[in-house]
């Protein structure tokens, strides 16, 4: 934690991450055993810094916190924050039902060293914006460490309002990031807290548009950071500067370069998403390809790939690396659905 106490959390969130932070969620890898694989996690560590990320979060939906026991969603923190050393910002999802597990998860980021940490409203028993309030109270009374607001269809969502009262509240409400995503909740969520804090829509497709509009503008949180940048090349950050700095065409530009990657990630996210499968096993088959871990097995209750999906992303990345994955698309093999689900599932939150 670089400040110190709750009451200076907002400011130190502010000028770290309020002007064009770039915050990237990272999946946590296995090895073939199902088990937490250390040096994998450290690479994507290194390689989200090497990107030119601001802050990296970990134990997200992305991260697979739902399938990770309270021990090792501790281990996996202790291990990025070990391995970031103070040059990115470490924030940690403490996620969970239980109070009581909320806050052990929260003291033990504050103790090890993490920024910043992310919680939910409860996904359990929360149906109204007064036991939300109410809980929020409990829960962040009991630490120091600024706090990010998740604002997730998996928990009650609640009203611009309500989010500006607590985060005028509660001292160490620092961010929020919206999983709807809506880009006017997010804005008028902004007003409602006053401007001291930051509000995201976490969808990188519509980051160039929320900097015009948010007056504290954060991408929290996205995997393009890392999937569609390399440490030789960052026209995500390059673009998020140029725009932050008034100059809109050529960030514009930057951006425009990024279509075929943003186009072939949407292309396999969007089908399985409103069929309610979340793909991280996707993204983690991309990340095999960078080189950067050793494999891409996701825990129940999530889906692995199909060998056809694995073949298929394969010849579309390598193609995409290959600078023609602009090609006519009416030669490219189409994605293969393939996965269960049902189209009404939802409920999944990004």
């Amino acid at each position: 934690m670089k400040y110190g106490s709750k009451h200076e959390a907002k400011q130190w969130s502010m000028d770290t991450l309020g002007h064009g932070g770039l915050v990237a969620t990272i999946p946590t890898p296995f090895d073939d055993n199902l088990q937490i694989h250390e040096a994998d996690l450290r690479a994507e560590v290194r390689y989200v810094i090497d990107t030119k990320n601001d802050a990296v979060f970990i134990l997200g939906n992305v991260g697979e916190f739902y399938s990770l026991t309270q021990e090792e969603r501790k281990r996996v923190a202790e291990i990025v924050i070990d391995e970031a050393q103070g040059e990115i910002a470490v924030i940690v999802q403490a996620a969970h039902h239980c109070a009581a597990d909320v806050i052990d998860l929260c003291r033990h980021a504050e103790e090890k060293g993490a920024d910043m940490v992310a919680i939910l409203s409860p996904y359990f028993q929360a149906a109204n914006e007064q036991a939300v309030e109410e809980w929020w109270h409990h829960v962040t009374d009991h630490f120091d460490i600024g706090t990010v607001f998740y604002d997730s269809p998996l928990s009650k969502l609640v009203t611009a309002q309500t989010l500006g009262r607590l985060s005028r509240e509660i001292p160490n409400i620092c961010g929020v990031k919206d999983g709807r995503p809506d880009q006017m909740w997010c804005w008028e969520a902004e007003r409602e807290a006053n401007y001291e804090i930051w509000v995201s829509n976490p969808l990188e497709d519509h980051w160039p548009y929320e900097m015009r509009i948010m007056k504290n503008p954060t991408l929290c949180c996205a995997w393009h950071n890392w999937l569609l940048q390399t440490p030789d090349y960052t026209p995500l950050r390059d673009y998020t500067d140029l725009i932050m700095a008034g100059k809109w065409e050529e960030g514009l530009a930057k951006y425009n370069e990024m279509e075929p990657g943003r186009q072939l990630l949407n292309e396999f996210f969007w089908p399985n998403y409103r069929k309610g499968v979340y793909v991280v096993a996707f993204w983690k088959y991309w990340f095999e390809l960078k080189g950067v871990i050793s494999g891409h097995k996701v825990r129940t209750p999530l889906l692995n790939m199909t060998k056809e999906e694995e073949v298929w992303l394969k010849t579309r990345v390598q193609m995409l690396d290959a600078g023609i994955a602009s090609a006519d698309k009416a030669a490219l093999e189409p994605y293969p659905l393939q996965q269960g689900g049902d189209a009404t599932a939802g409920r999944i939150g990004i």
